[in-house]
């Protein structure tokens, strides 16, 4: 399994993988990619884990942080929902390890 900060426990856990997308978008705020993308580019993760990282998409979809967009290929997209003040103290939030509730 690749990815991830051992201390932080498994890195294809849920809410570790949201923890991370939460970091990654924080940092490029204007990325966007498909479920398959995130989970090699962002995440570094094997194919394999493309079911947690769903979860993980979902979740932070629930939470008004990251948009879906279906793209003309058919390919939904998912990227972060416009920068504010808000979205950013709550995107740090989930970073420190705070959690977002299930879908």
């Amino acid at each position: 399994m690749n990815g991830g900060d051992p201390a932080r426990g498994d890195p294809a856990s849920v809410p570790e993988i949201v923890r991370r997308l939460a970091l990654y978008v924080r940092m490029n705020p204007l990325a966007g990619d498909t479920k398959e993308g995130i989970t090699q580019w962002w995440l570094n993760l094997d194919p394999s884990f493309i079911e947690p990282v769903a979860s993980a998409l979902a979740r932070l979809q629930a939470a008004e942080l990251i948009d879906a967009v279906g793209a003309v290929d058919g390919r939904v997209r998912y990227r972060r929902r416009a920068p504010g003040s808000a979205t950013d103290a709550l995107l740090d939030r989930l970073i420190a390890g705070f959690t977002v509730p299930n879908e």
